[in-house]
């Protein structure tokens, strides 16, 4: 049971961070996952191949200035977002079902939420609904969907994405109905990043599942159970997900008709519909379609950061690291500069200087990273015995850059005599050896979310929870706990900015880079970057055509 749940909740914790991962993580452009190419997807890349590749008038003669098309690999599973955590599949239901708030670096905006208020001992959290809300069928959203929503995330066989909401480590969160449009929410212990998890909570309805919580199978999740300015017009499984606007919206109305995910599995044949005008949204999946979209005619090119860091790690069960100077070898003869440009391209990544992103709430970009240092390192590498041998590096061949990446170390390294063997691994197998005791091999590229309150899940890749080979010290685990527990905003920005720096000082991790998120819009859509948050957008009633 322990084991299941640490896992739900990591995906749980990762969902709204993951999500980031939509444009870069994954080696297609996606988390989703059984991804296959069907046979509609082969005759997309078919027709791709007979279609012309000049980029032409971009967008010019998108289907109808009242849609925004927006090209997936594949259609949701079905429409409830508790079940439909990964990457690409809660995009879809992103203008469907509404977020309860959104903690922001800057700011806290409030979608179904009127307000959130937490005590003065920092464990009780006042939930208090906006009146007048509805479901897309078009009953009241009330209290008793909350419950009904936390009860569902705490039957953990369901599978559900949100049960960080409802447990905090293994003690389960209380809550009770204070009104028809309050629900307190009482937590085992201090958490100060509660705040931001209980946010991104997506309510399902009551009434609709008759109040049965087991709702994995349930056949309301093929039915319209939404909350979010778009409501269902059309479920085409494995072709597309057509959303129409919801005429008694709470919020601003939609500015535009629908919403339209097709599949189009394919990138290839993604690009050619965008230059047919048949989409008129492209994931750029690379470096060469950003720099050909950034200046086609018709067409605009969007760079948000993804939330996440890619970081190179040393497994402290191996005894090639017993000198630590063997560690400071490796980080001082990388040249991360090339690294990034060489593997990222100029659009796709930022150099990474922390063990937080640059989304993170409390990054702090005064924090000097590592530099390169060849002589340094030849005599730190001669020192502790690294000079010389042959080491592993792991690398999950499922993410986007990491086999490029692994190459680059791999020749920086030698000019240090130090030789590397590389190993990819897929990401069914990945963790499965990387966070584990095993010794046998030396480094590993990986990357994590980390957007939003640093304990979400920053904290869980260096304190043990799903991975143990990093060789984090008592004096970052306690940073870590004291900013668990501090509630005051400034007082946690202090000591985040302390264990930021202390994982430089200790060689924690080496971070690479910060991936950014891009995407191509014909330009007549306006509100693209209203709220850049990833994955896009936050708020589709910001967006409109011109």
């Amino acid at each position: 049971m322990k084991k299941k749940l640490i896992g739900m909740m990591l995906c749980a914790a990762m969902a709204a961070s993951l999500l980031a991962g939509c444009g870069s993580s994954g080696s297609s452009g996606s988390d989703t996952a059984g991804q296959t190419e069907d046979s509609a997807g082969q005759e997309d890349k078919e027709d791709a191949q007979e279609q012309t590749k000049d980029t032409g008038d971009a967008g010019d003669e998108e289907s109808g200035s009242d849609s925004l098309v927006i090209p997936v690999s594949a259609t949701v599973t079905n429409l409830n977002p508790l079940l439909e955590s990964m990457a690409e599949g809660a995009m879809q239901l992103s203008p469907y079902a509404d977020e309860l708030y959104y903690v922001d670096q800057d700011e806290t905006r409030y979608y179904l939420a009127e307000s959130c208020e937490v005590s003065e001992d920092g464990l009780t959290y006042t939930l208090k609904l906006k009146d007048n809300l509805k479901w897309h069928d078009g009953e009241a959203i009330t209290a008793d969907d909350v419950i009904f929503t936390a009860d569902c995330n705490v039957n953990t066989d369901n599978g559900a994405g949100y049960t960080n909401t409802v447990f905090i480590g293994e003690e389960q969160v209380k809550y009770e109905k204070v009104d028809d449009l309050t629900v307190n929410f009482t937590i085992p212990q201090p958490s100060a990043s509660y705040m931001a998890v209980l946010g991104h909570l997506q309510l399902i309805p009551a009434h609709a599942f008759d109040g049965n919580t087991d709702i994995a199978s349930a056949e309301a999740n093929l039915t319209d159970i939404g909350s979010g300015p778009y409501q269902l017009s059309e479920f085409r499984d494995g072709e597309a997900l057509v959303l129409e606007k919801f005429e008694d919206y709470y919020g601003d109305a939609p500015q535009i008709d629908s919403v339209v995910f097709q599949v189009i599995s394919d990138p290839s044949a993604q690009e050619v519909a965008f230059k047919n005008g048949e989409i008129n949204f492209l994931p750029a999946a690379s470096d060469a379609t950003a720099k050909e979209f950034k200046s086609a005619k018709g067409a605009e090119l969007h760079q948000l950061g993804e939330g996440r860091v890619k970081y190179l790690a040393w497994n402290k069960f191996c005894d090639t690291w017993k000198d630590k100077d063997a560690v400071k070898a490796v980080f001082a003869a990388l040249n991360q500069e090339e690294i990034v440009a060489g593997a990222y391209g100029a659009s796709m990544g930022i150099l990474a200087n922390t063990i937080f992103s640059n989304q993170n709430l409390f990054y702090d970009d005064s924090i000097k990273g590592y530099e390169q240092d060849v002589d340094a390192a030849k005599e730190l590498a001669e020192k502790s015995g690294l000079a010389g041998k042959t080491i592993k590096l792991h690398y999950n061949t499922d993410r986007t850059y990491m086999e490029e990446t692994a190459l680059m170390i791999q020749q920086q390294l030698k000019e240090i005599n130090v030789n590397v063997e590389l190993e990819g691994i897929d990401a069914n197998g990945f963790f499965d050896v990387v966070f584990t005791d095993q010794a046998d091999y030396e480094l590993y590229l990986n990357e994590y979310a980390a957007i939003g309150d640093p304990d979400s899940v920053v904290a869980g890749m260096y304190d043990g929870t799903w991975g143990i080979n990093v060789d984090t010290s008592q004096e970052i685990l306690d940073l870590f706990q004291k900013g668990r527990e501090t509630t005051d905003m400034d007082e946690r920005g202090v000591i985040y900015t302390e264990l930021q720096q202390k994982a430089v000082d200790e060689y924690l991790v080496y971070p690479i880079a910060y991936p950014n998120y891009c995407f191509v819009t014909s330009d007549s859509l306006q509100g693209a970057e209203h709220y850049t948050t990833t994955p896009v957008f936050e708020d589709y009633t910001k967006l409109s055509f011109k």
